[in-house]
């Protein structure tokens, strides 16, 4: 019962999310500014999510945050590498900024 409860939820959350993408498809502009604006949206929103995170790794030490934030703003314009790398990179920034404050 709990199963069928679950996926039931699954699906409906699902739909709810994917339905407006499927119903204004058709109605989306093919050029111009609002699709340029539409394109970047994502990358706006993940920017708004993710850049208030790094300044809130360690309020003791914002250094940290900083550090592999620019680590992986760094991986990303230098070269396209996989997500997975650009994770493991500002994880290494970040231990290593870490590890470096600890013995100061």
């Amino acid at each position: 019962m709990n199963i069928a409860v679950i996926v039931g939820m699954a699906l409906i959350t699902f739909l709810l999310r994917f339905a407006p993408l499927l119903l204004t498809r058709d109605f989306l502009p093919k050029t111009g500014k609002i699709k340029m604006m539409l394109d970047h949206l994502p990358l706006a929103v993940l920017s708004a999510l993710t850049v208030p995170g790094i300044f809130q790794v360690d309020p003791k030490a914002p250094l940290i945050g900083i550090a592999s934030g620019a680590a992986a703003v760094i991986l990303v314009l230098v070269r396209k590498i996989p997500l997975l790398l650009v994770v493991l990179g500002a994880v290494t920034a970040a231990v290593i900024v870490k590890v470096i404050l600890l013995n100061f």
